[in-house]
């Protein structure tokens, strides 16, 4: 039914999809600690911080393995509906041959059955897996001991952080400490009945192909069954494990597969890590693939020995030392990548690049003495599989954050000679995921701005020929005064998010169907570009009254609740005009048809979800609850909430109870996302900015306002 090499790709997809989603998680913590590291100056401090802190991360992790989730079940509907089908379809030929009726997948309502039973089972053991993450560490007896993402999480930002603020260690000491024991372990998944922890990819690749393995063997019993035979035929394929090697290519009865190859083991045929099939033989028609001769033969030449560096290599120990060698150079890539991102110091970056380049250097030393072919896809992550297909869109493109996106290491080509590229400019070698922001300059506008290289360089023209004919010069003052001061913006087609700490942009586009229904393509990329305007940009003439009142009744400190222009007393007070007059609008079935004739309305959307709740609302375009009341949430973890509410009363408002205090902190989270909407409506005008006039009048004005006093 299906080749060894076409079983071996089917995982792929996947096993990229969660190293993705590992790098994110580790990013977030080494983004965290670098933010805090360098502004945390007692223990105080970070004991204030850190329930926001960790917070903010369980939300925005939870929204990462979610997202990842989704892309993984429709990876997983595309195994199972469509290779599952068009392996399926390869039997008609086997079926005709012999004079058998074949009955097409279309018309085979068991097997269509058993798949879909197969695919439930698959996605709920991945969510097992997501439910189960975490990392090993090593205890002070040397032990390694599987520790739960949440509490790795604490302790390791509570340890670091209090090691720095007490002068034990440096930052960059800390940092390398977190990195190396982070992709030392690789994000793990345990199974609490047995102890046993697997790095994630492992887990996800053996879940897939164990549902994979069960329709598999199901099609075969029955073509078996249909042929009127009880024979099979096992597959052979090089580099085969030797208690596999002595069984594969020959033919068997359906007992003898489980006595003599172990069907139905993980050890066994078809089992964990097994890229043999079996397929049904019918004893004096067919011919076997391979004759007793020609097995010994190969076996043989198989389990001949060669020699590198002294030791010798039989072909399946070949292979596996070719696979130690690509899982520690994604490690090492990891390291570059995580400690580039946390700011490490010059010499450290360098030495962990030598020590991969040098890696690198080996493995092709070490694959053309063995013979073996070179597989780069195993150590990045922009292969094909094997079928034929490219990965699937969002599995090859979700959250970008290591091999494809920031400091890529080598993947467009096999080194050739590493040590001269040492030597010319180590810190050179990376960045092919990136248009620097040195490099894309309109000279017309003089706007400077950083742009991706994953997007199409038309992309980029239009999204600077947008800029360039913006009619609000203070727009093109904001990109191009303020653009210098990221790191990177880059490609991300799961959605956009700006982040402080790594002073970075990640953005997608919407959906083909929204530009054609009002929506910019640019929007998400314009919105983020709001957050960080917001975040970074100096106003003359701002005040902030209300939140400076906040911080001296419960002294906080800027980490929890920053001065910003969405959060000035001028924006809020007009945010909050806004509000009161949609109130009474929410539910009439004119204003809600209006705004969801078309995807313009978006921000729109956006900003009322976050003025009276998702669930009161109903729209369609929302963050989610969490984030507009994660401040508030911050508060009652940090048990200030009646505090603030004193702040309240003092200042006017009505916050009888804590049901309105909840509300009036909300507004600060809904004003962060309304001013980002204003300024991508702004930037990309259209329907877009014809929604923000008429929904949201005042807000819009005191942007305006603001925006031209900008420094």
């Amino acid at each position: 039914m299906f080749t060894p090499t076409e079983i071996e790709a089917l995982p792929s997809a996947m096993e990229q999809l969660y190293r993705s989603l590992q790098l994110n998680i580790m990013s977030d913590l080494t983004g965290r600690l670098k933010a805090n590291g360098e502004e945390i100056t007692s223990a105080a401090d970070w004991q204030i911080n850190r329930l926001y802190e960790l917070g903010v991360s369980k939300d925005e992790i939870d929204s990462l393995i979610q997202s990842t989730l989704d892309v993984s079940d429709d990876e997983i509907d595309r195994i199972y509906d469509e290779v599952v089908k068009s392996g399926y379809a390869r039997n008609e030929e086997l079926y005709t041959s012999k004079g058998k009726e074949y009955i097409p997948y279309a018309e085979n309502k068991q097997l269509q059955q058993l798949v879909k039973a197969v695919k439930n089972q698959t996605k709920s053991e991945y969510r097992n897996i997501t439910g189960s993450l975490g990392f090993a560490v090593r205890d002070a007896d040397n032990t390694l001991s599987f520790t739960p993402l949440a509490d790795f999480y604490q302790r390791t930002l509570d340890n670091g952080l209090m090691q720095i603020a007490s002068g034990a260690f440096d930052y960059n000491t800390v940092l390398k400490r977190v990195v190396k024991t982070m992709t030392d372990s690789g994000l793990r998944s345990v199974e609490y009945s047995s102890g046993w922890s697997n790095r994630v990819d492992v887990a996800v690749r053996r879940a897939l192909m164990t549902g994979f393995n069960q329709v598999v063997a199901k099609v075969n019993e029955d073509n078996a069954e249909q042929l009127g035979t009880e024979y099979f035929e096992v597959s052979y394929h090089r580099g085969a494990r030797p208690t596999h090697q002595v069984w594969q290519g020959r033919v068997y009865s359906k007992k003898e597969l489980e006595t003599v190859c172990g069907l139905g083991t993980v050890t066994g045929l078809c089992g964990a890590n097994c890229y043999h099939s079996y397929s049904p033989f019918i004893k004096g028609v067919d011919k076997p693939t391979y004759s007793e001769e020609e097995l010994d033969r190969m076996n043989e030449e198989e389990n001949t020995p060669k020699e590198y560096n002294g030791r010798q290599y039989t072909a399946y120990e070949a292979q596996q030392r070719q696979r130690q060698l690509e899982t520690a150079m994604r490690a090492d890539r990891q390291k570059i990548e995580l400690l580039t991102q946390g700011g490490a110091n010059d010499d450290t970056i360098t030495g962990a690049k030598v020590r991969y380049f040098q890696r690198q250097d080996e493995y092709v030393k070490f694959s053309k003495a063995m013979g073996l072919p070179e597989q780069w896809e195993r150590v990045t992550v922009d292969g094909k599989n094997a079928l034929g297909s490219k990965l699937p869109k969002k599995a090859e493109n979700i959250n970008k954050v290591s091999s494809e996106s920031v400091h890529r290491i080598s993947d467009s080509s096999t080194p050739k000679n590493n040590a001269e590229i040492i030597r010319k400019d180590v810190a050179k070698s990376a960045e092919s995921g990136i248009i620097n922001k040195k490099t894309t300059t309109v000279d017309a506008n003089n706007i400077s701005i950083i742009a991706n290289s994953s997007p199409t360089i038309q992309d980029t023209k239009e999204f600077l020929d947008l800029l360039n004919n913006n009619s609000n010069d203070n727009i093109k003052r904001a990109y191009k005064n303020y653009s210098s001061q990221l790191n990177s913006v880059k490609y991300n087609p799961s959605g956009g998010c700006y982040r402080s700490d790594l002073k970075e942009i990640s953005y997608g586009y919407p959906d083909k169907n929204q530009p054609a229904d009002g929506r910019s393509k640019f929007s998400i990329l314009s919105h983020e570009y709001g957050h960080f305007i917001d975040y970074v940009g100096v106003f003359k003439n701002l005040n902030f009254r209300e939140i400076d009142a906040i911080k001296q009744s419960v002294k906080l400190s800027n980490n929890l609740i920053k001065n910003k222009a969405s959060i000035s007393d001028e924006f809020l007070k007009a945010l909050r005009k806004d509000k009161s007059a949609l109130s009474t609008k929410i539910f009439d079935s004119t204003f809600r048809d209006d705004l969801f004739s078309s995807s313009a309305s978006a921000g729109v959307q956006d900003a009322i979800c976050g003025m009276f709740g998702t669930k009161r609302t109903k729209m369609k375009w929302q963050h989610k609850d969490s984030n507009y009341n994660r401040i508030y949430s911050s508060f009652k973890q940090l048990k200030i909430e009646k505090d603030v509410q004193k702040v309240y009363i003092n200042l006017g408002y009505d916050a009888s109870n804590q049901a309105k205090v909840k509300s009036i902190v909300r507004d600060y989270e809904t004003a962060s996302e309304t001013w980002a909407n204003i300024m991508s409506a702004e930037t990309c005008g259209g329907l877009e900015l014809e929604y923000v006039k008429e929904y949201l009048p005042n807000s819009y004005s005191s942007f305006l306002n603001i925006m031209k006093e900008l420094k």
